[in-house]
């Protein structure tokens, strides 16, 4: 860091060109018209923008975390604290508007570590990060964990919902994103050196507004709800992007998500991004008792939090159930026997890779170690497995008619999660020009 506070990098991270490089010019020029329309002098166009975003979430019950720069939280902390004290969770994004895939380790700790402080005068309990322009580097994921972060929701996740309506600049925005394809990789949490990773859906509002050709509202809608539909159908969490100053924009297609998510059974979780987290952790630390309890039976005890639930299918159990999906049944109790000849689990070979092991039991799965597959209903033996293993492997367990007792992946039976999140990357014009000089 240089005398007068600039970072000697500065060039690395110079707002105005990055903001350029995710944009191209033509759609800086015209968000910088934008946003004296989304901006005042003071922060009352953003607050009457974030009231309007909270009003409309609460009418649905619906928690949401909004990720906040720093800097603009340390110059207006009051209304911050109103929204914190109502429930709503504010994280960090940064101490300043930068691009953290630039910054060395010991940059990026002092970028969290000030970011941190200013949280802590303003008693707001930021638990998680996401980066500005959703960038982030090992060294980001470094320094989370060495501050002590619960979790980062840096990386973009792009869905294909767009039925032939993707342009050059949506294009060009997952680049700059560095998106992966939920195609390929599956949109759940990942619990990576106790540090809780959760993707960022794709489209968000920015590209639904600035980079898409949509005509109608029900039309701008239509990704948000098909994203929806995917991830109930799959089991996944969604997480909606939308910045609190383009929710005159995007109200409708917001409500509509609310809506339908309200409407599912079994139910949508929504929940903020800091209680995902916790959540994620609390399961994948779950301990359960298997014995034999007479030929063909197991006994089964979930020691684990509060909402953990077993799901079964094609068994015979001692204890109430009740319908789930997918051929499931929930099981009403923590402590049950069940009957198979195999055992319902899965089996996994001795020389089975860690990080398969790992995932099978972050996704709920039951998994044992055995040479013996005869024993199993399902039955392993892999010596290597890739993030991009994941879907085909999820999607070939569950597409089986095999016999298999596991955890649910979410709280008190729900199918899948629904995290809203809003970053407030200024909260006035001054803000938002200081921003342009790292500060």
């Amino acid at each position: 860091m240089c005398e007068t506070g600039c970072y000697m990098g500065a060039t690395r991270t110079n707002p105005i060109s990055m903001a350029i490089k995710g944009k191209g010019i033509a759609n800086f020029l015209r968000r910088s018209v934008k946003i004296a329309r989304h901006y005042g002098l003071t922060p009352r166009k953003m607050h009457r923008a974030l009231d309007r975003f909270t009003d409309l979430l609460r009418r649905y019950e619906c928690p949401a975390t909004f990720p906040i720069t720093a800097l603009a939280l340390r110059r207006h902390p009051q209304r911050i604290q109103q929204y914190a004290a109502e429930g709503f969770e504010f994280a960090i994004h940064g101490h300043r508007h930068v691009d953290h895939a630039q910054l060395s380790l010991t940059e990026h700790l002092d970028e969290l570590a000030q970011a941190q402080s200013i949280c802590e005068e303003a008693e707001i309990a930021a638990r998680g990060f996401r980066g500005p322009y959703l960038h982030a580097a090992a060294d980001t994921l470094m320094a989370l964990r060495r501050r002590n972060l619960a979790y980062d929701s840096s990386q973009g996740l792009a869905w294909d919902v767009l039925d032939g309506r993707e342009t050059p600049a949506y294009r060009e925005g997952l680049k700059f994103y560095g998106a992966l394809s939920a195609e390929v990789y599956p949109s759940l949490p990942e619990l990576e050196e106790g540090l809780v990773r959760m993707p960022y859906s794709l489209p968000d509002d920015e590209a639904l507004v600035e980079r898409l050709p949509f005509e109608t509202l029900a039309q701008m809608g239509a990704p948000w709800l098909a994203i929806l539909e995917r991830t109930c159908a799959r089991g996944e969490l969604f997480v909606l992007g939308l910045h609190p100053e383009r929710i005159a924009a995007c109200e409708g297609p917001l409500e509509a998500v609310l809506r339908a998510a309200r409407g599912r059974s079994p139910a949508v979780w929504m929940a903020r991004l800091d209680e995902i987290a916790a959540w994620w952790r609390a399961r994948a630390a779950v301990e359960i008792e298997i014995a034999e309890a007479g030929v063909d039976q197991l006994h089964i005890v979930v020691n684990g939090p509060p909402g953990t639930i077993a799901l079964a299918r094609f068994v015979a159990i001692d204890a109430p159930t009740t319908p789930w999906a997918d051929g499931y049944q929930q099981v009403a109790v923590s402590s049950f026997t069940i009957r198979a000849a195999n055992r319902p689990f899965i089996g996994l070979a001795p020389d089975a890779p860690p990080v398969l092991v790992d995932f099978l039991r972050q996704q709920g799965y039951i998994v044992q170690i055995s040479d013996d597959p005869q024993r199993y209903a399902y039955h392993l033996a892999r010596t290597t497995f890739m993030a991009e293993d994941q879907r085909p492997l999820l999607a070939e367990i569950e597409g089986t008619d095999k016999p298999l007792v596991r955890l649910g992946r979410w709280p008190n039976g729900a199918r899948s999660a629904l995290a809203v999140t809003g970053d407030v990357d200024a909260l006035t014009l001054w803000d938002y020009g200081l921003r342009f000089l790292g500060r």
